[in-house]
């Protein structure tokens, strides 16, 4: 595609992005178009030929890694979202900051082991520990892609910038019908994602994160979970004290209630799953079956996070 740098002037208009707080993005981040690209980034960079990844994770993060030709290591995870097994002092560990809400085990195996590399897919807000870590800009807002990278080497490539707006039907649909009306473009422009190679992040992506009240959306995420905490905390079995750097995408429930889900989602509350199923005698497979993460993201406030407690109690 050739891009005219020339400034148009005059024609239809585009889409109005006018910001009151503007975002400004970090001078040591790099800006790719994903986080599995990200990862792909930093093993080029370090030439990782090996690396530790939890078997409870997005298959995109192992799929990732095939692709630059690293062979994996599994390990599992504890209820505490630990790793269960011991490293040694040069593996290369990939470790997830499962839903936003483990900065205390961040904190605790950037302390143990040197190469340790973070997956904030789920926690935007993050600082930067261990050698690398990648967030995912679309999990915490209304874009269809990019990812900030913070990444102790750098590896030099010729990098195009990836254009998204093509991508983008779901989210305007969502706006000017619903969002069941564009779930089925959701799937196909998610699905896009999987054979993108390494870009930098598109500008319209820039441009609409640029607009986003980052700070606000923080604290209504911390707001609305400590309205679900304090319905729910008795009921769920994990034990979650949030660190001054969680800021959570969502609120990780585990409760054993097979028919939790279909209950929330028929009353127009979407929940995910996460991930591919393990047997129930892996606390992955725990996970899989039983662990409800509820939405508490910034459209929302405490009249919504009361809905979801009505449903989850069976009075809806």
């Amino acid at each position: 595609m050739i891009m005219n740098s020339c400034k148009e002037i005059g024609g239809y208009f585009g889409l109005e992005m006018n910001p009151l707080k503007t975002y400004k993005f970090d001078e040591d981040a790099l800006l790719f178009n994903t986080a599995r690209n990200c990862l792909r980034y930093v093993i080029r960079a370090f030439n990782i030929k090996e690396i530790n990844i939890p078997y409870y994770t997005c298959p995109v993060v192992w799929q990732s890694i095939q692709k630059e030709n690293c062979k994996i290591k599994f390990y599992h995870i504890g209820k505490d979202f630990l790793p269960q097994s011991e490293f040694r002092e040069n593996e290369f560990i990939l470790y997830t900051n499962y839903f936003g809400v483990c900065a205390k085990n961040v904190k605790q195996l950037a302390k143990k082991y040197k190469n340790l590399i973070i997956d904030n897919a789920q926690a935007f807000y993050m600082p930067k520990y261990g050698i690398a870590s990648f967030n995912s800009v679309r999990k915490f807002f209304g874009v269809s892609d990019g990812a900030i990278l913070y990444c102790d080497k750098k590896f030099e490539g010729d990098y195009s910038v990836d254009t998204s707006y093509d991508r983008f039907s779901h989210l305007l649909k969502r706006i000017d019908v619903a969002a069941s009306f564009g779930y089925s473009d959701f799937c196909t422009n998610d699905d896009s994602l999987g054979d993108e190679p390494i870009k930098y992040m598109s500008n319209l992506t820039k441009a609409i994160l640029s607009c986003a009240d980052v700070e606000g959306a923080k604290q209504k995420r911390l707001q609305n979970y400590k309205t679900l905490h304090e319905f729910l905390n008795c009921t769920n079995e994990l034990d979650i004290n949030l660190d001054i750097d969680d800021v959570p995408m969502v609120y990780p429930y585990l409760v054993r209630d097979e028919n939790l889900k279909q209950r929330l989602i028929k009353n127009k509350i979407y929940v995910a799953t996460y991930w591919n199923p393990l047997p129930d005698e892996y606390m992955e497979g725990i996970f899989q079956k039983y662990l409800v993460p509820l939405p508490i993201d910034q459209r929302y406030a405490k009249i919504d996070m009361e809905k979801i407690v009505e449903v989850i109690n069976g009075k809806n």
